[in-house]
């Protein structure tokens, strides 16, 4: 009887083995690398994939030990190290290792990257949660048995949560964590600040860096809003939260803010990006107004005119200080 032909490989079985392949086996050649770059480059869903396996790699490592269990291992004759190495390496990706930790709590059973780089870019979630990335924003989900994780590092997202009060969803940003079960809120983040403003629902806010009220935490309702800062105490106020929402429909929105906190939110949209002279006080001058995402070339020419400042090329930067 003829063998019964095997079922095609789906793209994220594709991109496991490419994965192993590529960074396992001491035998890949250049015709392999050659081979993987025509499927990388055949469909952009491969490419999505192969990143999202490569990343399973570098999470894995941060996460918490598993418990000291022990895991049964078919018995094979000796091969190749890189052989082994391969098939090791599989199993831990997506074989019996992987499922147990994943039941024990310590692995995510779904790990997915978001990147939206030129404009906004609307993603879903693998639990149906919506979310909107503003550009040059990247998001890694991680998707627990107990909960689900987020890491948003430097970016700014606007989140339509699904609720589930069994598997609380929390957000790991660059000063601050969000806890939320079900709710619609924005975030930005930079190394600076993390600021979170809710539409609807409650967030539970707290500090996630060092530092004085390290401990301290807050719950936000619709119209409110938290600014956490590196070793400030949390600040809260009640907003009118279009003002942060108005990225969404192109517009940068500042209220009589200083310059210096309105450079993160202006570089985003800069490809050559402003920087305060160290010895100019210009970072506490205050301005306001609402300008176009798209060309805020035009804030920055602007600039000298509004305030007292001068602006001069630097090395990839445009320096202001005071005049």
């Amino acid at each position: 009887m003829p063998t019964p032909p095997q079922a095609p490989k789906t793209p994220s079985e594709m991109a496991a083995d490419w994965c192993v392949r590529l960074h396992f086996d001491d035998e890949c050649s250049d015709a392999d690398r050659i081979e993987f770059l025509r499927w990388y480059d055949a469909d952009p869903v491969h490419a999505e994939e192969y990143l999202n396996m490569c990343r399973v790699w570098q999470v894995s490592e941060q996460l918490p030990p598993r418990p000291a269990a022990p895991v049964a291992l078919p018995v094979r004759r000796r091969r190749s190290g890189a052989m082994l190495a391969r098939a090791a390496a599989v199993l831990l990706a997506v074989g019996g290792a992987w499922a147990a930790g994943w039941s024990w709590g310590v692995l995510p059973g779904s790990v997915r990257y978001y990147m939206a780089e030129q404009g906004r870019r609307q993603v879903q979630l693998p639990d149906h949660s919506e979310v909107e990335l503003n550009l040059r924003t990247s998001l890694l989900y991680l998707g627990f048995r107990d909960q689900r994780q987020v890491l948003l590092r430097d970016g700014e997202a606007y989140f339509a949560v699904r609720r589930d009060l069994d598997k609380p969803f929390v957000i790991s940003a660059d000063n601050a964590r969000v806890r939320v079960t079900g709710t619609h809120f924005n975030v930005w983040t930079a190394e600076v600040q993390t600021t979170v403003t809710v539409t609807e629902g409650t967030v539970l806010v707290s500090r996630n860096d060092g530092g004085e009220g390290r401990n301290q935490g807050a719950e936000l309702t619709a119209g409110m809003q938290a600014v956490v800062r590196h070793g400030r105490m949390l600040q809260l106020g009640r907003t009118d939260p279009a003002r942060a929402l108005a990225w969404r429909n192109g517009k940068l929105m500042l209220d009589d803010i200083s310059l210096r906190d309105a450079l993160p939110q202006i570089n985003r949209y800069l490809e050559v990006p402003l920087q305060l002279d160290a010895s100019s006080t210009a970072g506490e001058l205050r301005f306001g107004g609402i300008y176009d995402t798209r060309d805020l070339s035009q804030l920055v020419k602007a600039l000298p005119r509004v305030l007292p400042v001068q602006l001069r090329q630097g090395d990839g930067v445009i320096m202001i200080s005071s005049r």
